[in-house]
């Protein structure tokens, strides 16, 4: 750890090329564990619209899961190692366009219907900025950002650190910057229960790289399909992940005739009076 000038901790990362090569293991088992990519699709896929951002696309598990249902999908990525394998991978797929770069790089290619980031958002430093470029150019009125992010600062592991993890969330402060950043906020919830236990022993006591080995696919097979069954009824008060489902609001003096309109959801009624009043930001949890 070293400290800011504000008298706060800052988190001594991995070099970019170091963090890369780390991940490229861990993105490569995520698409060998069918059952949890599956269940993060299912949880994003009702917000994706028909014209979608992913940022942060790694290797493809997700695009491809997207390319299925959305008319156009743009993948984007600042890896070199990982856009070379995305356009290799979607070389014949004419509704999937890839793209180098970060995620202002991706205006030109808007507005789309959802961007959607899958454990990007914390690997990127000015996370504030970044949501308010996605709420200001990249969303059409009424698109949604969809956040999945890793939960709580406890949770954080030397194995955050080696992937370039700047944070970990809290729903209390990730809801606070969704809305400073002009969103309006129609759901927010902790998923993946005993997920966030095994972190902790494994990641965070043990020190252990946890999406390696035989536990992970252990969880993936019989530990995912209980626990998908089982946070549908209930929602837990804590987990690995946070989820995040955000709207950009209309002006608040005209709805443009045939703008796309996320569907509205009886958990997810939101305002279209405009970007609320801004308030200062709290402390994350």
């Amino acid at each position: 750890m070293t400290w800011t000038r504000a008298g706060k901790r800052a988190r001594v990362l991995a070099d970019f090329s170091a963090a890369d090569a780390e991940l490229a293991a861990t993105l490569d088992n995520l698409d060998d564990a069918g059952n949890y990519a599956g269940w993060i699709f299912e949880r994003i896929e009702p917000h994706r619209g028909v014209e979608v951002l992913e940022v942060g696309a790694g290797h493809g598990t997700f695009t491809e899961m997207l390319a299925r249902k959305a008319k156009r999908v743009v993948a984007s990525d600042i890896s070199e190692r990982c856009v070379n394998r995305l356009r290799e991978r979607f070389s014949g797929d004419s509704s999937v366009e890839v793209l180098h770069g970060s995620i202002d790089s991706a205006v030109t290619h808007g507005p789309f219907d959802s961007v959607i980031l899958i454990n990007v958002l914390e690997h990127i430093e000015d996370d504030d900025g970044a949501l308010r470029e996605l709420a200001g150019r990249l969303l059409k009125p009424g698109g949604r950002v969809v956040l999945w992010v890793p939960a709580f600062s406890f949770l954080y592991s030397d194995f955050d650190r080696r992937i370039g993890h700047h944070r970990r969330y809290g729903r209390p402060g990730l809801r606070t910057q969704l809305s400073d950043a002009g969103f309006d906020v129609q759901d927010i919830r902790y998923v993946n229960a005993v997920g966030a236990v095994a972190w902790l022993v494994l990641a965070r006591f043990l020190r252990r790289t946890p999406t390696n080995g035989a536990p992970v696919k252990v969880f993936d097979k019989y530990f995912v399909p209980v626990l998908k069954r089982f946070e549908q009824r209930w929602r837990p008060p804590f987990g690995q992940s946070v989820l995040a489902v955000a709207a950009r609001p209309y002006d608040s003096v005209n709805k443009p005739a045939g703008e796309y309109e996320a569907p509205r959801t009886a958990a997810s009624t939101w305002r279209l009076a405009g970007r609320p009043t801004l308030r200062r930001r709290g402390r994350r949890s």
